[in-house]
């Protein structure tokens, strides 16, 4: 993330809120970001000069045709807005003259037009439903600005649905014919009813979607029936009611016509009771839901102005007291019809957008006072409701800074108000308002911007004026910039180091993406900088022929791309990456589906070129590289990162941790392996047993069969030192072939990285010597287990863990049973971790020196989490691990549990409950999945989408592993990890 400063050189910062004075609020409104929560897209360039279809003179006027190319030269509105772009342009003060520098703008930098017009908007909530073969996509706007959202269009989503399944029901016959029986559109709605709600949920949970919009204003008016509520309960036949009536007679008139723009009052009133209905849902299910725009008042001659008026939304509003509504655009001429709905109802939210630079400057002013009139200012939003052309946004931004601070200043100069109070309505409405209700998270990306304000960092960032406000979403957005400058390592099969290597995969920013080049590069240098890594590397090491693209999914199975070199340096010149499809997150280990798994839409795999290693331990000449998983896009080099990407929510988690509290993480994994004699079938096609290699074995022994298998571990220590992976030691387990590599300590991407790798020089290895190397949890019932504990420690400045330790651990202590889905992911996981084994016990806990806690303190900030195995994903896992300390440490909490120095489940429950000691662990693999589907904070951490797709895929592959029996899950299970 680059820092604040950085973003806005121009931003004044107030040292003391309570001793500011009018000055300092006047600097405040004029450089401090806003945050535009209704917006929509930019023509692309091709239709950005201006044509009869979107002429540039609506730019300040909602009249289409003769009203407005005839007359909207004598408004204020228009020639304000000429003479400020006049300005802008530094040309004369005509239609004529802006157009014709516009004009020659557009041709020569479009692109830079743009962005000189959004100087100062920090973010956008983008209605694309306008035009969509004209614009860019929300997703194209996000190199102008840190965040850019997407708002979804509900009546655009129904008219896509409906056509998809009309042509599935063999609706889809164009002419008079369009007669069939209403029955049939009885199912067909039954039908439909169930498909827009599921997109809906989908939609909720895509963490692109900041909210959904409504124009039923345009449709059929805001005077919005409730009686579909009652159309679809249990038992409740349609056959009589309104709705399905007048859904027979437009459906049958879509397909004749082909046209399915929703314009009927029933069923426009249905969708967006359906919309309400889910978002109200989801409050109970997942704890939060996102707000519902609706357009209202200023419009075009669509409209019927009259019930446009939001006040006939007043029943709506009541009925679902859950739901945001945000009454948009000022609701002109209606604002105090929607400021009083915004002051009496808690779930009613103002935006007093459009107006600016639609009316004259008493008319924006009169708009803004109004506004203020009755409403207070915490509920009151800013947008631009800018569209097509970027100077919509310039003007609306520049009118609306006008009009707040001469507004502000003249309540205070009345002494209605002070400064300090002034300051905080004015960043409120245009900033911290909207970043609160789109649970945005902009403070914890930028808190400079809190003190910019005079404000102090909190955890959960609430509305100064009226003292609360709904917890923003925990999601991290930070940045992994790599800042080494020198040349790349070129010892021979080493990895490159990204110390060395200013790499551009390494400054991609997690926001949603920013298409600017790191520290100002060009993106011919960032893709000349990677086919440079690539030389060196390939200097070093003539041999290489091939180059193995690698990307670990959700159950922990690790995937290749196999390309040749010549054309891996031609994909990294061009930056045309390869491409994955989206079910990866829903794939099982044997290629099978997991439930609810799609097949529409892909991610980019893009090579993180630190990791380039030769392969060992087999005769290829290859390299292997790990790869960011990235957002589908044109873009060329791609910045955005997709947001299921397992490695990118690890990194997220440690900038979160870097930026916010200065904690550097390092971890270590204690890789356990049993080496076994693999028995084929008869026809060689599959496994029939694994046998152990020998049985007189004892853990850090050398017995004469253990000595057996001594070259055989050496040359796998040999052959990870070749690649950099030095063994602080190596010793045998207690299990028969079973023998524990440790991993030297990395921050977190990378020990996990080296412990995947480790993995593949192990299992390669053995190969060669005809064996099998398997990280099963539980090979022997006579035997221990493997694990993969693993070793975390907090470092920082001198008082990081004195400060941090306790919250970080409460964190991650709280959120344990939840962890467990992650670091235990399938059923024989739980075989390892009974009491009295030394592998994690049965109870939420901690202890010094303690083997038989999930959580060992080794030393100051520094634990071993016992309940992990080598099965799962562990990029997955440790972001989820990080996410719960997080948590703890931004909501400060408390150390409950006390040092357990005992077998917590033979000390008695009299002494648990002393020692704070008083949840039990999962003990099945269905119970910390069902504790993953409740854990708010991971889900919200990690994203709704990626655990929605990790349960799906759990939950398959249990189900699948059950219907095997013992013996064969084992094989099955053995053969793959």
């Amino acid at each position: 993330m680059a820092p604040q400063a950085e973003l806005y050189p121009a931003l004044h910062r107030v040292r003391d809120l309570e001793t500011a004075g009018i000055s300092d609020l006047q600097q405040i409104i004029q450089t401090f970001p806003v945050i535009d929560n209704h917006a929509h897209n930019m023509l692309t360039e091709d239709n950005a000069y201006g044509s009869a279809e979107h002429p540039f003179e609506s730019i300040t006027s909602e009249a289409q045709g003769a009203a407005l190319t005839d007359h909207v030269h004598t408004s204020l509105a228009h020639i304000r807005g000429i003479k400020d772009l006049a300005e802008f342009y530094q040309c004369p003060e005509t239609l004529q003259d802006v157009k014709a520098a516009r004009y020659e703008w557009v041709r020569r930098d479009y692109p830079g037009l743009i962005k000189r017009s959004l100087e100062g908007t920090h973010a956008t909530m983008m209605d694309d439903g306008l035009l969509p073969d004209a614009i860019h996509s929300f997703k194209w706007h996000r190199q102008f600005m840190p965040t850019v959202s997407r708002i979804v269009r509900i009546e655009a989503v129904a008219a896509e649905l409906l056509e998809h399944l009309a042509h599935a029901a063999g609706f889809m016959r164009v002419g008079l014919d369009a007669d069939w029986d209403i029955s049939q559109t009885e199912s067909f709605l039954v039908r439909f009813n169930t498909v827009f709600r599921n997109q809906i949920r989908t939609l909720a949970n895509d963490p692109d979607v900041r909210g959904f919009k409504s124009v039923v204003c345009y449709r059929s008016g805001l005077d919005i029936s409730l009686e579909s509520r009652k159309n679809f309960r249990p038992h409740q036949s349609l056959t009589e009611s309104a709705l399905l009536q007048s859904f027979h007679g437009f459906l049958q008139k879509a397909v004749r016509d082909h046209k399915y723009r929703i314009q009927q009052k029933e069923v426009n009133d249905f969708l967006v009771v359906a919309v309400c209905d889910v978002l109200e849902k989801l409050i109970d299910t997942e704890g939060e839901s996102l707000p519902f725009q609706f357009h209202t008042g200023l419009g075009d001659t669509d409209i019927n102005l009259v019930k446009s008026n939001p006040a006939y939304m007043q029943p709506l509003i009541e009925a679902f007291p859950q739901v945001d509504f945000v009454i948009l655009h000022s609701s002109y001429p209606y604002t105090r019809e929607a400021g009083y709905l915004a002051t009496v109802y808690s779930n009613a939210w103002l935006d007093i957008g459009e107006a600016f630079p639609m009316l004259s400057r008493d008319g924006e002013e009169s708009v803004l006072r109004q506004a203020l009139e009755l409403t207070p200012s915490s509920k009151i939003l800013w947008s631009t409701d800018g569209h097509f052309y970027p100077e919509t946004y310039w003007l609306a931004n520049k009118h609306f800074r006008e009009a707040l601070e001469k507004l502000l200043t003249s309540y205070i100069a009345a002494g209605d108000i002070t400064v300090a109070q002034a300051i905080d309505m004015a960043v409120d409405i245009m900033f911290w308002n909207s970043n609160s209700l789109y649970k945005l998270d902009e403070e914890r990306r930028y808190p400079e911007l809190l003190r910019a304000c005079g404000r102090e960092a909190v955890d959960s960032m609430r509305t100064l004026v009226n003292g609360g406000s709904k917890a923003p979403s925990f999601r991290s957005y930070a940045s992994t910039a790599v800042t080494g400058t020198g040349a790349p390592s070129t010892r021979p099969g080493a990895s490159l180091s990204t110390t060395n290597l200013p790499l551009p995969n390494q400054s991609l920013p997690l926001r949603s993406g920013s298409a600017s080049a790191p520290s100002g590069q060009s993106s011919t240098a960032v893709l000349a900088q990677q086919v440079t890594a690539l030389d060196a590397f390939t200097q070093a090491n003539p041999n290489v022929k091939y180059i193995w693209v690698q990307y670990l999914d959700y159950t922990g199975t690790l995937r290749n791309r196999m390309v040749t070199l010549s054309q891996f340096r031609k994909q990294l010149s061009t930056g045309k990456t390869a491409v994955c499809t989206s079910a990866l997150t829903r794939l099982m280990q044997d290629d099978t589906l997991a439930t609810g798994a799609s097949a529409t839409g892909q991610f980019l795999l893009l090579p993180d070129l630190s990791t380039l290693t030769l392969n060992k331990g087999i005769a290829s000449p290859s390299a292997t590289v790990q790869t960011w998983w990235m957002a589908d896009s044109q873009q060329v080099p791609v910045t955005e990162h997709y947001d299921r990407c397992p490695r990118w929510l690890l990194q997220s988690q440690c900038d979160a941790l870097k930026q916010e509290f200065n904690i550097s993480m390092l971890m270590g994994f204690e890789l356990e392996i049993c080496f076994m004699r693999p028995v084929l079938n008869e026809n060689k096609s599959d496994f029939a047993e694994f046998e152990p290699l020998h049985l007189v074995h004892s853990w850090a022994n050398m017995t004469w069969q253990q000595l057996e298998l001594l070259p055989v571990i050496e040359e796998i220590v040999d052959l990870l030192a070749e690649i950099d992976i030095h063994l602080p030691q190596f010793h045998s387990e207690g299990a028969p072939g079973q023998w524990e590599f440790p991993m030297p300590a990395f921050e977190p991407v990378k020990a996990v990285d080296v412990f995947i790798r480790a993995k593949e020089v192990i299992r390669n290895v053995a190969k060669k010597h005809g064996l099998k190397a398997t990280c099963y949890p539980r090979p022997y019932s006579f035997a221990p287990g493997s694990a993969s504990h693993t070793h975390f420690s907090i470092n920082g400045p001198a008082d990081t863990v004195e400060k941090y330790e306790a919250p970080f651990l409460a964190g991650v202590l709280e959120h344990l049973p939840a962890l467990l889905a992650f670091t235990l992911p399938v059923e024989e996981s739980y075989q390892r971790v009974n009491a009295g084994i030394w592998a994690g016990g049965e109870y939420v806990c901690w202890g010094t020196q303690n083997k038989e806690v999930p959580l060992r303190k080794c030393g100051p900030g520094h634990y071993e989490l016992k309940t992990n195995d080598g099965m799962g994903n562990s990029y997955l896992a440790m972001a989820a691990l990080l996410a719960a300390g997080l948590h703890g440490l931004r909501q400060d909490l408390k150390l409950e549990h006390q040092d357990c120095t005992g077998d917590p489940t033979g000390i008695g429950e009299e002494e648990r409950q002393k020692l704070g000691i008083t949840t039990q662990l999962p003990n099945t693999l269905e119970k910390s999945l069902k504790a993953l589907d409740r854990d708010k904070v991971l889900r919200r951490a990690l994203g709704y989408a990626v655990v929605d797709d990790y349960l799906a895929v759990s939950e398959s592959l249990m189900e699948k592993c059950r219907g095997f029996g013992d013996v064969k899950r084992r094989l099955w299970l053995m053969a793959r990890y």
